[in-house]
């Protein structure tokens, strides 16, 4: 699908949405936005389910409490981003940027973040069961009560992971990395 919005149209929206008294959250679900350029825009509450928002660059962006279940994120950089409270059910980001991100109570259930890098992000309370975790690095990222329930990590780097109190019930831990060196993990 071709993209139909050029990220200067997309900041003319972000800017639109938010003039006035009452912040109305963008809808772009099902939007082809790949490669789309939105470092630090305002998008919380925005709707991108099922959006194609493939290398996008979502640096720093506030995504707090967006909808993005079935969106398509592979490659996408979402460092820095704030992402508490968002809905990313069953969606692809395989091979993300994920540094320093706030993942806070996010729901990530059933998505394939595969081959994304999580170093010093904050994935405290998130539901990732059932989520493809394979070759993910973890390094010194948050996962305190977090749901890993029959997710599947193999292949991770987990060096000074926190998993304090995680939820890991047939979590698939497969040739992991630095298991030893996590943080509140019980074998």
């Amino acid at each position: 699908m071709e993209r139909f919005l050029s990220d200067k149209d997309l900041w003319v929206l972000i800017a639109g949405s938010s003039v006035g008294d009452h912040y109305k959250p963008l809808n772009l679900r099902g939007a082809c936005l790949e490669g789309a350029q939105l470092m630090g825009a305002d998008l919380s509450g925005a709707n991108f389910s099922k959006a194609n928002l493939k290398n996008a660059n979502l640096a720093n962006a506030n995504l707090s409490g967006a909808f993005l279940s079935e969106a398509t994120l592979d490659g996408a950089n979402l460092s820095g981003a704030n992402l508490e409270g968002a809905v990313i059910i069953q969606a692809s980001g395989i091979a993300c940027i994920a540094k320093e991100t706030d993942f806070t109570d996010v729901n990530m259930s059933g998505s394939n973040f595969s081959e994304t890098d999580f170093s010093d992000a904050d994935l405290t309370r998130v539901d990732m069961s059932k989520a493809m975790l394979k070759d993910c690095i973890f390094i010194r990222t948050n996962l305190f009560k977090s749901n890993l329930s029959e997710s599947d990590l193999s292949g991770s780097e987990l060096d000074e992971a926190n998993f304090g109190k995680a939820y890991m019930n047939e979590t698939i831990l497969y040739n992991v990395k630095n298991l030893e060196r996590t943080i509140g993990f019980k074998y």
